[in-house]
């Protein structure tokens, strides 16, 4: 699914109406449809509702959704009468009006409206077309229902938030943002996250999301998708009966250093439990009986050191290489690192203290194969790409690097994102707070080895791998509890995370 900017979002609706031959108001209609069938599954008629309409369409939405709920709920409108009406809002208010809604109107230097604790607010303010921080009258009235502390759900996004840029000025914070048809960029930016609330996309029929480029061009809009279960479905490769654990890939993990082979144990048993047939791990002298004795599925091969990683062996028996977690980043370390890096070809994920190397020695970064998967959390992204102003600034950063460097860079936030090679964007839905717990990146290193050892595409295995980590995430933390939650849950789970994403 397609995530547009707010004028791709506009030119969709345009492309909507124009192509089925509907008026602009009977695409609000079908938008507020969405919403109210949304809405309804969250609150119960016998909790009045008060919507605030702003003059714009965003306000034209909240007018059309009052006529929807009144047949449910005891319904106010709250006509905020910021400037002059957009048309679609004109019409909108004379079909309130004539459906015998109670409105009543605020203007600059009113009170503000004072409701009880039970009512449920609806904010239809300001919309996606925003375009400045609010200011005055209209930021102090935000500011006041924000201290009020009333549910309030938000009609496509919080008022005062931007659909694609860093919101800068108040925004009235949701305790549920419905998106309506598509979702936006904003729903995805860790700074929104108190404003957002839970969120969620209301869908409606429009033009496919994916011709929005046919409509309109952006030169500087990111190319950005949600990551949906269907079409990653389609990519899980099957399993046949004569098939061996030869088929499915022998992977090298070079990870742990002595207090840290814990990070080896758990990114190990990822790779096998995503699907790889054989694991070695490359492990100093004093992981050795770590290893053997809480893994015993894998192989080892010793390093000459007893601390940590100083030299790696033959690698031509492996179809991939995980690097990174717990090996440290000292001097000996970075050169065994370098030596792999001339010695191997073929698409790596390195994560952790790998990327803390090569940001250390950037001259490394030449060496990393090809279409090879990136995994940073966003302290290692600063070291490895610098530092950004926003989130928003931060993706077309990532974008730019992965571009530039021929790799897949996964941006492991809540709503993790990868960036492609050929400059797209595609952002992660599962996951949740549980799962920032110690050892949950070294999982989603061992998954995306795991997946590239059984020959899968690295743009299948990152997209996949990245879905698949935070949907074993949400399945353990739902039987368990977010803060019950252990990487090693994660890892336990990833055989129900295929059966559900399979179907």
């Amino acid at each position: 699914m397609r995530i547009p900017s707010a004028a791709q979002i506009r030119a969709l609706d345009e492309a909507t109406t124009l192509n089925e031959g509907i008026s602009s108001t009977d695409l609000m209609e079908r938008a507020s449809r969405a919403f109210v069938r949304a809405f309804r599954q969250h609150y119960g008629p016998e909790r009045p509702v008060a919507i605030l309409c702003g003059t714009g369409n965003n306000g034209g939405d909240g007018l059309v959704v009052a006529r929807q709920l009144m047949q449910h709920y005891h319904v106010l409108v709250v006509q905020a009468l910021i400037g002059e009406r957009s048309p679609d809002n004109a019409i909108n208010y004379r079909r309130a009006v004539k459906a015998g809604i109670k409105i009543h109107e605020v203007k600059p230097l009113d009170p503000f409206p004072k409701f009880s604790d039970r009512i449920i607010l609806v904010d239809a303010l300001f919309g996606t077309g925003l375009s400045r921080p609010l200011h005055g009258y209209w930021a102090n009235f935000v500011e006041h229902f924000n201290n009020k502390g009333h549910t309030t759900t938000a009609l496509d996004l919080p008022s005062g938030m931007f659909a694609d840029a860093p919101s800068t000025g108040p925004v009235l914070r949701a305790e549920r943002t419905i998106s309506l048809g598509l979702p936006k960029m904003a729903l995805f930016a860790p700074a929104n996250t108190l404003a957002l609330g839970e969120w969620e996309v209301a869908p409606f029929r429009m033009e496919p999301s994916d011709l929005v480029d046919n409509y309109l061009t952006e030169p500087n809009a990111l190319e950005a998708y949600l990551i949906e279960p269907k079409p990653l479905a389609k990519l899980i490769k099957k399993r046949n009966a004569n098939d061996h654990k030869g088929s499915f890939g022998h992977a090298l993990l070079l990870a742990g250093s002595f207090g840290k082979m814990g990070a080896a144990v758990i990114a190990g048993r990822a790779v096998l439990r995503a699907g790889a047939g054989l694991i070695t791990c490359h492990v100093p002298r004093s992981g050795y009986e770590i290893m053997q004795i809480s893994f015993p599925e894998a192989m080892c091969t010793v390093d000459a050191h007893r601390y940590r990683m100083t030299e790696v062996g033959d690698l031509a028996a492996y179809r991939t290489i995980g690097a990174g977690p717990g090996l440290g980043t000292e001097a000996m370390t970075a050169a065994a690192l370098r030596d792999v890096l001339t010695r191997y070809d073929q698409p790596m994920v390195l994560d952790a203290d790998v990327l803390n190397i090569i940001s250390q020695e950037p001259n490394l970064l030449e060496l990393v194969p090809k279409n090879s998967i990136l995994t940073p959390h966003p302290k290692e992204f600063e070291r490895l790409c610098g530092t950004t102003e926003d989130d928003f600034a931060r993706w077309r950063v990532q974008v730019k690097f992965a571009k530039s460097q021929g790799v897949y860079l996964v941006l492991k936030t809540g709503y993790s994102a990868v960036a492609t090679p050929t400059g797209l964007l595609y952002l992660n839905p599962t996951g949740n707070p549980g799962m920032g717990t110690a050892g949950a990146g070294d999982a989603l290193t061992g998954i995306l080895t795991g997946l590239l050892a059984q020959g899968y595409a690295p743009e299948a295995a990152a997209t996949v791998g990245v879905y698949l980590h935070g949907l074993a995430g949400d399945l353990a933390a739902e039987d368990l509890g977010q803060e019950f939650l252990l990487a090693e849950d994660i890892v336990s789970y990833l055989g129900k995370g295929f059966q559900v994403l399979k179907g």
